[in-house]
């Protein structure tokens, strides 16, 4: 949008959103809302390289990264309030221009750069970028996936990854952070989570040799994320609430023993026990407990579709049948629908191309799930048919699709991207 856009190209420029609902989902991203939009992106390996280009040599050849931009288009189209990005490389961990964060970078050059000349920047003036459990190596050489080798990555590391910080996440808010009551759980022990599901090499059960399992001894060092679970508050008109994220690892790859899938199935029950509050878990400042508050949202990639083709269903019972999470109403899409999954998030198969044509397999792994003491106003998935014309940013920008959720609790007032929308309609007014 142009910053001389008077009233009534404004509410044209709705009208046009509104027709192009395949973009954002059902909603226009510049209708007022009182609610606060939620987003989640997992956009596919995006590097240090790809998002930590200078603003002078971006705006010197006004291109940047093809993927990074048209990532930053979609948000900008969408304009959440809140973003968890899953799969954006720690660059602090990684050692590699450690001056600026990486979500830092990707912000002011590209999110804050206009991607077309009908969208406005999106700054996002708070931003957490954790470290993760990716490519990480204990200081003791283990042989976690049993291929012979001690100590190497990426198999040995405590999360799959060539190097730290590789597929690592972040958060991105126009609301406060309250950093000082995050709780981080990258070094929480699988084993310590009660009845978890690990395949332990100790005589009780029947493993096959050949697959990837643990030994008692790997036990007292091997985590149960992946890459981290974090709890961030943000503060929304005086009170917090709660973005759990984490990116489980693929319940696949892994042989005999479905080490993987066992895994993933223990990785995302942690949040039904942590917003149960179970006494058993610990941050990694040494505080205890769960989650004593009924306001949050899971966000993240969660690697767990509601199928029947697994032989552990995570989904289903820390999901879609857990009362702690509100399931009633999903956010969708045209491109899904058509392929007969409207709650689906991401597409695998060739690239380019992923039309839905063809083989290619769609999955509902994305999340954005409310507690019941959030109201579900309005939700999406960013994924048009493929005859869209629009379906080749989507394409350029991940194999994932953003989700969103409008979600309010009481006496919540509009959220902060929809006000910087109503004042600058208003102030540049000539009716």
């Amino acid at each position: 949008m142009s910053h001389d856009t008077t009233r009534r190209t404004f509410l044209q420029g709705i009208g046009a959103t509104v027709a192009t609902a395949g973009i954002a989902g059902t909603a226009s991203a510049y209708e007022p809302r009182s609610a606060t939009r939620f987003a989640q992106f997992n956009i596919e390996n995006l590097e240090t390289s790809q998002v930590q280009e200078s603003e002078s040599s971006f705006y010197e050849d006004s291109s940047g990264d093809e993927q990074a931009a048209a990532a930053a288009e979609l948000i900008q189209e969408v304009r959440p309030d809140v973003i968890v990005i899953n799969e954006l490389t720690n660059n602090i961990q990684q050692g590699k221009k450690t001056d600026t964060t990486n979500i830092r970078a990707f912000i002011d050059n590209y999110l804050r750069v206009p991607q077309r000349d009908d969208l406005d920047p999106i700054p996002f003036p708070y931003t957490h970028q954790p470290p993760v459990n990716t490519g990480v190596l204990p200081e003791d050489d283990y042989d976690f996936n049993k291929d012979g080798s001690a100590g190497e990555r990426p198999g040995d590391a405590y999360g799959f990854g060539f190097f730290p910080g590789q597929y690592g996440m972040a958060i991105a808010s126009q609301y406060p952070i309250l950093e000082s009551d995050i709780r981080s759980f990258q070094k929480f022990r699988w084993a310590d989570m009660p009845n978890n599901l690990m395949p332990l090499d100790d005589g009780s059960m029947d493993l096959n040799e050949d697959g990837i399992y643990l030994t008692p001894d790997e036990t007292d060092e091997f985590r149960l994320s992946s890459k981290t679970h974090i709890d961030v508050p943000v503060r929304v008109d005086g009170e917090p609430i709660h973005v759990l994220s984490s990116h489980p690892t693929p319940p696949q790859y892994d042989g005999p023993n479905n080490f993987n899938g066992r895994w993933n199935h223990d990785e995302v029950r942690f949040w039904a026990d942590y917003v149960a509050n179970a006494e058993y878990i610990y941050d990694d400042d040494g505080n205890e407990g769960g989650l004593d508050d009924d306001r949050y949202v899971l966000m993240g990639d969660q690697n767990a579709a509601v199928t029947g083709a697994r032989i552990l269903k995570p989904a289903h019972a820390f999901f879609r049948e857990n009362a702690d999470f509100y399931t009633e109403e999903l956010p969708s899409s045209p491109g899904g629908e058509s392929l007969g999954k409207p709650h689906a998030t991401r597409i695998r198969g060739p690239r380019p191309g992923q039309s839905g044509e063809g083989d290619t397999t769609v999955a509902q792994l994305d999340r954005v799930l409310p507690s019941p003491a959030l109201s579900y106003e309005d939700g999406g998935v960013v994924w048009p048919k493929p005859s869209d014309s629009r379906i080749d940013t989507v394409r350029a920008a991940s194999d994932h699709r953003m989700v969103w959720a409008d979600l309010e609790s009481p006496s919540q007032s509009p959220g902060v991207g929809t006000l910087l929308q109503a004042l600058r309609s208003d102030s540049s007014s000539d009716d």
